[in-house]
């Protein structure tokens, strides 16, 4: 997606998080009362969109590196590694939320996985 602000900020989004700055930024430059002037905004704006798509791209990569390492020791290796680590550093509930975290996870990672490779 694209778009252009009424102030001349441009900006690429396709994530909730960009989407939410954007929004931000256009309910702030219609305020009558705006406090700082567009120049400022711009670059605040910007700044937070750059900081958005780099902290999405090494999400990106350490999903990839996670995927190369589960496919290299197999995710029984895995799971073993977090089961034993779990029970050393959490609570019963906690350790529950990281497996049902973690099922949903892979389960995304195959649906990803199957969609790309059709």
């Amino acid at each position: 997606l694209y778009t252009k602000l009424s102030s001349g900020i441009n900006a690429e989004y396709g994530s909730n998080l960009e989407h939410f700055v954007m929004n931000e930024a256009e309910r702030q430059l219609s305020k009558e009362e705006a406090a700082i002037d567009n120049q400022k905004m711009e670059n605040f704006y910007n700044s937070a969109l750059s900081s958005i798509r780099q902290m999405n791209s090494e999400v990106a990569k350490c999903a990839d590196k996670r995927e190369k390492l589960y496919t290299e020791y197999g995710a029984e290796s895995f799971a073993s590694w977090r089961k034993e680590h779990s029970s050393q550093v959490l609570t019963p509930q906690q350790q529950v939320l990281v497996e049902d975290s973690e099922e949903s996870t892979r389960s995304s990672l195959n649906r990803t996985s199957s969609a790309e490779s059709r």
